[in-house]
């Protein structure tokens, strides 16, 4: 894989904020989390400034049977049904996945975009989004997961995969997860091309793992959704492990019209950047 610099965050949030219509964009940066701005379900809490999505004993020591899903307060709108306008968006953010036991873990964690006021589904190796291996249009779950255990649908133990309405991933990729290393994560979504980019780098590593798929919004999100995450832990006490989020930030933009310019998201992914 080739060498990735991650810095390139920065220049995608000036570009955006440059170009964007401040009408239709919504843009947020927490290089701390705080209670106040996450909808927290189950385990899922904040500790010193840190999202801890599954528990941990207080030795710190991660627990099975644990299930955490953290969303942004605010709904975002992706799409816009009178117009038939579809919103482009990016998000970065930083976690860590340390298991006392490389061999034996699970279960993972994932970005999502859910409908609004959506509850934790199945725990352990459907990561709390899904309840089946089949599609289910009415899910209304699209979600790039980091999954660290090989389930029956699973293609390898460790990989990144792109889910819809399923926690069989139409897209995946191998990832070599270095454990107890924090992962910078860069996910696009670009409405005109409907492609989805994601792509992953242990700095330690200084090797990226990317993926993409196109998929239409339109024919599995709601308009409105909620933007976050979600992490389970296996379901004996040799399947466990951590998943913190450090830092997370997120914007999108909905265009007026589908004919309206945007930006080319997708086209970031790739670039270094100042």
């Amino acid at each position: 894989m080739a060498p990735f610099n991650f810095s390139i965050v920065l220049c995608l949030f000036v570009v955006l904020l440059s170009h964007a219509n401040a009408n239709n964009l919504v843009s947020f940066t927490m290089k701390r989390f705080d209670e106040q701005n996450l909808i927290l379900q189950r385990d899922a809490k904040v500790s010193s400034g840190t999202l801890r999505l599954t528990n941990v004993s207080a030795k710190g020591v991660p627990l099975a049977f644990s299930i955490g899903r953290a969303f942004y307060t605010t709904p975002i709108r992706v799409w816009d049904k009178s117009t038939g306008s579809v919103a482009s968006w990016a998000t970065s953010f930083t976690f860590n996945i340390n298991a006392p036991n490389k061999a034996t873990t699970a279960d993972g964690l994932a970005f999502a975009l859910v409908p609004v006021g959506a509850q934790p589904r199945t725990a352990h190796g459907f990561l709390g989004l899904f309840d089946t291996t089949d599609y289910n249009s009415s899910v209304q779950t699209l979600a790039v997961e980091f999954d660290t255990h090989r389930n029956a649908w699973d293609p390898e133990t460790y990989h990144i995969g792109i889910d819809v309405n399923s926690i069989k991933s139409i897209k995946t990729t191998s990832w070599n997860w270095a454990n107890g290393q924090n992962a910078r994560v860069l996910i696009t979504y670009d409405d005109t091309t409907s492609l989805l980019v994601a792509s992953l780098v242990h700095p330690s590593q200084q090797t990226s793992f990317i993926l993409s798929e196109r998929v239409d919004v339109t024919k599995v999100l709601p308009e409105w959704v909620s933007v976050g995450f979600s992490a389970t832990t296996g379901n004996t006490s040799n399947y466990i492990q951590t998943n913190d989020v450090f830092s997370w930030s997120f914007a999108s933009e909905l265009p007026n019209s589908p004919d309206t310019d945007g930006f080319d998201l997708a086209s970031f992914v790739l670039h270094e950047a100042i």
